[in-house]
């Protein structure tokens, strides 16, 4: 009798498998295309990262202060969580930034024309052993009543691409 069980058991699993894999497509959520910036976010963005890397340069700490929201916070590639205070004292000390890297891979989407988000890739200078290693990273800016601002950062270090020079 047991045997008999097991055995009309397994019958159906072909038609169990059939079904679930006719109904996968169905079950999974669609990818669909991120949204391309319009122009004219896009210079925006563009000139918003041009007036932060001329205040970095100028090691402007009042002038960093509108750049980042008041709750910023930058995850780095280690898990290190800064808030906006340590971020613009690790921009003046002229720490290895994101924000301040070459960025041979920029894609911005905006939702609305109040929200920004950045997916980017830019090589970073380990300051452990001065080597050089590909970060993917985004940014999400907002338009507030200052203008843009930085709400949230956060960096993934692609440690296959280690290597002497960028």
């Amino acid at each position: 009798m047991r045997r008999n069980v097991a055995h009309s058991v397994w019958q159906f699993i072909p038609g169990l498998l059939l079904v679930c894999m006719l109904s996968a497509p169905a079950a999974a959520h669609p990818i669909n295309p991120v949204p391309k910036a319009e122009l004219k976010l896009q210079n925006e963005i563009a000139s918003f990262r041009k007036d932060f890397q001329q205040a970095a340069a100028a090691r402007d700490a009042v002038a960093l202060r509108r750049f980042y929201t008041e709750d910023f916070t930058h995850t780095h590639t280690s898990g290190k969580v800064d808030d906006k205070n340590a971020r613009i004292v690790s921009v003046i000390a002229g720490e290895p930034t994101v924000e301040m890297a070459p960025v041979p891979e920029f894609n911005l989407s905006c939702f609305g024309d109040s929200v920004c988000i950045a997916r980017a890739l830019s090589p970073i200078k380990r300051g452990a052993d001065g080597k050089w290693f590909d970060v993917r990273w985004t940014q999400t800016y907002v338009r507030t009543s200052q203008g843009w601002q930085i709400a949230i950062s956060q960096a993934t270090g692609l440690m296959n691409t280690v290597r002497d020079a960028p």
